[in-house]
């Protein structure tokens, strides 16, 4: 009887212990590094070349423990109007570290990403030079570099893409737009044109940029909650995430349809609202759907879960990356008011009439929004109309 007491506290603690290793492994960060943009611009130095440059600054975020960088390559995606075969693109990633400065062979020397506790990030600058027919570089609209770091440390070798996407044409915000009847004539529409919008757009500029010229007091301006996500760098590259027991297994219960259906969707969901709440919604909602009530699982992950884009399911060049929905967006609202005058809303809105206002600014009619939007004004093609303004109607206007 002691023998097997001893043996069968020996095995809980083994397994006690193997547990909190496991867990433990699970909680470190691995090679993550966090990437900071600084100064990237596009610059037409001749008709036939194009200059897309700027710095990279990187942070190891891990107190104690090394990351190495041992390579870093960038890859130019041009988007345009046209075909781009006469398109030559040239890149090169430079170290700006003063104790590893960059070699005129071009060859990247592996260095130390030094711990957190030394307060040492490392700058790097890539340039690519684009030369081509000018009338081909006049019909690009956007760029995006993606940037492929090779770390090496605690995971062995990772793999870590990042994302960077420039704007190259910027249409004038003061060319006039039609007005429309909106569907239950209650109020009129009107979408803005914009640039292609990235992080280095502040949603308030660009209201001010593109919709203030021709809005007057009383008008709505709502935004695509995909365009602020963006707007915000609410998104993630599919290969950066650690997919990890909970997301594989919970995926497989979400339609195959959904952006939710796949490991790094369900990933991206765990890490705004957590794991834990993420699974217990997942088992809450197998049992009301077994009762006859779907739809709990929504209710209950929290309010990403319906706003979770997976790959295709946003437009170039976003098309390739997750994009999670906009934070704080009642905040953004308030702002865009305090700011503009304008009343504002963040927008879900679909070819199929559905509209959920995601944020607003206090006192927004929320049921003139969506009947004004239902038959999304907007589009889900490369309209890049990201904004559209609403026009209650007034006496003798309806």
């Amino acid at each position: 009887m002691g023998l097997r007491t001893l043996l069968s506290g020996a095995a809980l603690v083994s397994g006690a212990a193997a547990a909190a290793v496991e867990a433990r492994f699970r909680r470190h960060p691995g090679n993550d590094l966090r990437i900071e943009d600084a100064g990237w611009a596009a610059t037409r130095t001749a008709p036939d070349t194009l200059v897309l440059a700027g710095e990279l600054v990187v942070h190891n975020d891990i107190v104690d423990r090394e990351v190495m960088l041992s390579d870093v390559r960038a890859t130019v995606h041009l988007l345009g109007d046209t075909a781009l075969d006469e398109v030559t693109v040239r890149t090169r990633a430079r170290s700006l570290r003063k104790d590893y400065p960059a070699r005129d062979d071009g060859y990247w020397v592996a260095y130390v990403v030094k711990p957190a506790k030394y307060h040492s990030p490392s700058p790097l600058r890539i340039e690519a030079e684009v030369h081509g027919p000018a009338a081909v570089l006049d019909a690009l609209g956007a760029a995006r570099i993606e940037v492929t770091l090779d770390t090496y440390g605690f995971e062995g070798p990772r793999l870590r893409h990042h994302h960077v996407v420039l704007a190259l044409r910027h249409p004038d915000p003061t060319v006039e737009l039609p007005w429309r009847d909106a569907a239950d004539g209650r109020a009129r529409v009107r979408p803005v044109r914009t640039h292609l919008l990235g992080p280095f757009d502040n949603p308030v500029e660009i209201v001010r940029r593109y919709a203030a010229p021709h809005a007057r007091p009383g008008d709505i301006v709502t935004l695509g909650e995909t365009p602020v996500a963006v707007m915000q760098g609410r998104f993630h590259d599919p290969r950066n995430l650690k997919l990890g027991w909970a997301a594989t297994r919970s995926a497989q219960f979400m339609s195959g349809e959904g952006s939710l259906g796949t490991a790094a969707g369900m990933r991206a969901l765990m890490l705004e609202h957590g794991t834990l709440r993420v699974m217990a919604a997942m088992a809450a909602g197998v049992v009301a759907k077994a009762a006859g009530r779907p739809g709990w699982f929504y209710r209950l992950a929290g309010p990403q879960a319906r706003l979770v884009d997976d790959v295709t399911g946003t437009l170039p060049p976003y098309d390739k990356l997750i994009v999670i929905g906009p934070d704080r967006a009642d905040d953004l609202c308030r702002r865009i008011t305090t700011e503009t005058g304008l009343l504002a809303a963040v927008v879900d809105a679909n070819d199929l009439g559905k509209v959920d206002v995601v944020g607003a600014s206090a006192g927004l009619d929320h049921a003139l929004v969506c009947a004004a939007l239902r038959a999304n004004p907007a589009g889900n093609a490369d309209e890049s109309t990201p904004i559209v303004l609403i026009r209650p109607a007034g006496p003798g206007e309806a």
